[in-house]
């Protein structure tokens, strides 16, 4: 199957979803290479209000992960970029990642939603750990599940770009270090009533700070993570006491028994009756 327009070619690799309401494909694009997402739009008494939003909220020409929308066969079809490779939720639960690495690769998240300039809702779509793939270099990319926008556009992007970086940095809100970075999250609710030229701006200079000073695993200042490592601490040194008290116990128990065993051999059995019989051993 091939979704086509005026010049364009979209072949259908495969159908991700379809119901009454919508068809959503993942095709290749013969005219700027790798994929893209189509979502294609059986509703047409939504089509004037939705082809007029889109006019003026998508500008394809600063938002390239807009491609463009068209009519195929009696349907509103919604061209968005698509990615294949690692998500950003099954990177971060199988690589350990370091604190600068995180730090880089959220400032390629912020700093790609500044350039795309991506409009509010597009932002609120993407910005998922499922819908954020990295690449081995931390090359970022998103995709869009928009399969709602002909229901609801009501979205509030910058609380899940907050929620985001919250989750990315978890590990160090926990401890509360470093100072930088903790600073940044208490101001980030008043930032991310702003804008994210503001919130990215803000966080690049974090980040310099950081990565100046060569910031790393610092010790945690939470009480309850103090008071769990003085446990595993003094869990070590007790672990050791034990080790040498059930040693050298089992050393004095191994020298009892074989004194035991040598004293009773020399022992011999003295017999002075048997019953009510009397052994007279001068006989």
């Amino acid at each position: 199957m091939i979704i086509y327009t005026y010049g364009h070619e979209y072949p259908v690799t495969s159908v991700k979803e379809t119901n009454d309401k919508y068809n959503v494909y993942i095709c290749t694009d013969s005219t700027n290479g790798g994929f893209c997402r189509i979502l294609s739009v059986k509703d047409k008494s939504v089509f004037p209000e939705l082809v007029e939003w889109l006019s003026k909220t998508a500008d394809p020409s600063v938002f390239t992960d807009y491609i463009e929308h068209f009519m195929f066969e009696d349907m509103l079809c919604i061209v968005m970029k698509y990615t294949q490779g690692i998500k950003l939720a099954d990177k971060c639960d199988t690589e350990g990642m370091p604190l600068r690495e995180r730090l880089e690769l959220c400032r390629k998240i912020l700093e790609r939603a500044v350039l795309l300039d991506i409009p509010d809702y597009f932002l609120d779509k993407c910005m998922n750990f499922d819908d954020i793939i990295v690449e081995s270099d931390l090359t970022v990319s998103f995709n869009y599940p928009i399969e709602d926008i002909m229901d609801s556009r009501e979205c509030a992007p910058m609380k899940k770009v907050e929620k985001l970086l919250r989750r990315m940095f978890a590990r160090e809100i926990e401890r509360k270090v470093p100072d930088e970075l903790i600073a940044f999250f208490k101001e980030l609710p008043d930032l991310a009533g702003s804008n994210m030229i503001e919130l990215y701006s803000r966080y690049y200079m974090m980040m310099t700070r950081l990565v100046e000073r060569d910031a790393g695993d610092e010790e945690p200042k939470s009480i309850w993570y103090k008071l769990w490592a003085l446990i595993k601490k003094g869990w070590v040194k007790l672990k050791k006491i034990l080790i040498f008290v059930l040693l050298a116990a089992a050393v004095v128990y191994l020298v009892f028994t074989i004194n035991t065993s040598g004293s009773s051999k020399k022992k011999q059995p003295n017999f002075d009756s048997i019953g009510t019989v009397i052994i007279d051993k001068n006989r």
